[in-house]
């Protein structure tokens, strides 16, 4: 009886040593359609599996998971959700998360700061839009600029976060058209009032209770507001002046140089499920549009309104890089960066912000299986 029970013990040591040497991935993420391909990964095991021989099991739906690659749990998985803008780089600064999906700029913003973290992986582009009320006397942008020239008042418009991507490009059209703008309520001389709304959660809200006149953000927001009634969305950002934003990368997935430099092994499988989930987005809008609805809690109808206005690619190729160094560019004139990347040239920003080793492991090993994959 007793060696029974001495076997039984160590039996549980050492399944308990096991499992503790098993590394925890910590995932922090925006929950929005921008970040379709994550939401594909954790809803689509059986496909990723089949086509990558790695995939999420779900423990707790949209919290917990096994990263198993070919029938072996390699990690533990770890979903967070964090707000937008420069939340999820200010979590993941903070030792919340290592893996963190995000805007470009909130990141760059990061990195310009000192904080340890780079980009892994192209992900989204596009998909932010100008928003105004039912009722105001303006279908485009055109006419928009008209109608702030018009108004005695400033026009109020709303922004989640102030390295949004959505308020920069915005900033900058104005610039361009000749508005002024201002972030102070009791400055009247301005043509536009910048109204920081402090997330996105505020922003129908706000336009619903004449707190603002439009706004600017990401889908689905804007899709959102569209289908409750709420707003028009009268400009794609996509297509504003001076006409530099075309395609404009807008979310990625960063790391903490730590998790890098200890496991980029680990990295490396996790990218694969997000180089097929991308595959799989591009292939079927109807599904990834039933799959964003499921996790987000969005209806059918506002994803098929809005993942149409996104582009989904994993490919850090020149033309993305050159987007991104417009990015640079602009939030350099912006006063946006202070330190490590102001004022540096294209390969030194690729030094300090990009890392795409693991990413051009995994697309390299995905290609050798035959998978279709643009390495």
């Amino acid at each position: 009886m007793k060696r029974t029970v001495i076997i039984l013990i160590a039996a549980l040591l050492i399944a308990g040593c096991g499992s503790r040497d098993v590394p925890v991935l910590k995932v922090g993420y925006v929950g929005h359609d921008h970040q379709s391909a994550l939401y594909i990964a954790a809803l689509r095991p059986e496909a990723t599996n089949a086509d990558a021989g790695v995939c999420l099991k779900e423990i707790e739906p949209r919290k917990q998971y096994e990263l198993v690659k070919k029938g072996r749990k390699i990690a533990d998985v770890e979903l967070y959700e964090a707000g937008g803008g420069s939340k999820m780089p200010t979590m993941m600064s903070q030792g919340h998360f290592e893996i963190g999906f995000g805007g470009v700029a909130a990141v760059a913003f990061f990195t310009d700061k000192g904080s340890p973290m780079k980009i892994i992986s192209p992900l989204h582009t596009k998909g932010d839009m100008l928003v105004v009320a039912p009722a105001t006397p303006a279908l485009d942008w055109n006419e928009f600029v008209a109608w702030v020239k018009r108004e005695r008042r400033p026009v109020r418009i709303g922004f989640k976060n102030p390295v949004a991507v959505a308020k920069l490009i915005f900033e900058r059209a104005l610039q361009e058209e000749g508005l002024t703008f201002t972030g102070d309520r009791a400055d009247r001389t301005s043509d536009i009032l910048m109204v920081h709304m402090k997330g996105e959660a505020n922003l129908i809200p706000g336009l619903q209770n004449r707190i603002i006149d439009g706004y600017v953000s990401n889908n689905p927001w804007c899709a959102i507001a569209e289908e409750k009634g709420a707003g028009r969305i009268i400009a794609d950002l996509n297509d504003l002046p001076p006409g530099i934003w075309k395609d404009h990368p807008c979310c990625c997935v960063a790391a903490t140089d730590s998790v890098m430099r200890k496991q980029p092994g680990l990295v490396k499988e996790f990218l694969k499920l997000i180089i097929v989930a991308t595959n799989y987005l591009n292939e079927d809008e109807t599904l990834a549009a039933r799959n964003a609805s499921d996790w987000i809690g969005t209806t059918l109808t506002v994803e098929q309104a809005s993942l149409p206005t996104s582009g989904f690619s994993t490919n850090p190729n020149d033309h993305w890089k050159k987007a991104m160094m417009v990015w640079i560019g602009e939030m350099n004139a912006m006063g946006q960066l202070q330190d490590r990347l102001k004022d540096k040239s294209a390969a030194e920003i690729e030094a300090l912000l990009y890392d795409f080793g693991p990413l051009e492991k995994a697309a390299f090993e995905l290609k050798k299986a035959g998978m279709e994959v643009w390495y």
